[in-house]
């Protein structure tokens, strides 16, 4: 039997995830952002200043993308857990993944700190210890990555996920666990670990939209039987 609850939580994550998607595109391709670390730290004050409410309106809505995020997920995992309870137990490491891209709070906070230091006339070297370290996203790579893997094989072994979404979500696993380690090279992008973490973002973006339409479009249903028949 259909549990109308299970069908609302389902279509709450469909929306955001729509909304991750959306909110991760016009954060890359609208907002400004602090110059590039290969700039000189002046440079790098300067483009503070003059996009203050630019990249601060950006942090807020990256404030925005993580709850979306964790909605999201959270969605994810409540039809895992509805779904896997004959199947093992990966709702939890996808639970525990999700959570952990909180720390994209703190990142935001550190940039808000940053820009409001250049605001009250902070300048010189001393910049350099709030700026973000590493690429874009490299923060919550990691708890990305647990998540996926949590998803992808929790997804397949009770059938919460159709088959290329489960699979796809071990690989974006992979690739954002390797990618990841871009951080340690000096490269502003990561160098060739950075590529691995750019095509893991632009296949999250697709995996997500694809979860959304199967969520929106076929809610769970409260019984375990349905893994023998997708798995």
């Amino acid at each position: 039997m259909h549990d109308e609850s299970s069908g609302t939580l389902d279509r709450v994550g469909a929306v955001a995830g729509i909304a991750f998607v959306v909110l991760f595109a016009t954060i890359i391709m609208v907002v400004p952002h602090l110059a590039a670390p290969e700039h000189s730290i002046a440079e790098i004050e300067r483009s503070a200043r003059d996009n203050r409410e630019g990249i601060l309106f950006g942090t807020y809505l990256a404030a925005l993308l993580t709850g979306s995020l964790l909605v999201f997920g959270a969605g994810v995992v409540a039809r895992l857990w509805r779904m896997e309870r004959e199947a093992g137990g990966w709702w939890i490491v996808a639970l525990t993944g999700v959570a952990g891209t909180t720390v994209g709070l703190v990142t935001g906070s550190v940039l808000v700190g940053f820009v409001r230091a250049v605001g009250h006339g902070v300048a010189g070297d001393v910049l350099w210890i709030g700026y973000p370290a590493g690429p874009d996203g490299v923060d919550i790579a990691i708890p990305l990555a647990v998540f996926l893997l949590g998803a992808g094989l929790g997804g397949r072994a009770s059938g919460a996920l159709v088959r290329w979404q489960a699979w796809f979500a071990v690989v974006l696993s992979g690739l954002f666990a390797v990618g990841a380690a871009g951080v340690t090279g000096n490269e502003v992008d990561g160098g060739p670990l950075g590529v691995l973490l750019l095509l893991g973002y632009l296949g999250l973006l697709v995996w997500t939209v694809g979860v959304s339409f199967a969520m929106w479009r076929r809610p769970t249903e409260v019984r375990a039987t349905t893994a023998s028949s997708v798995a």
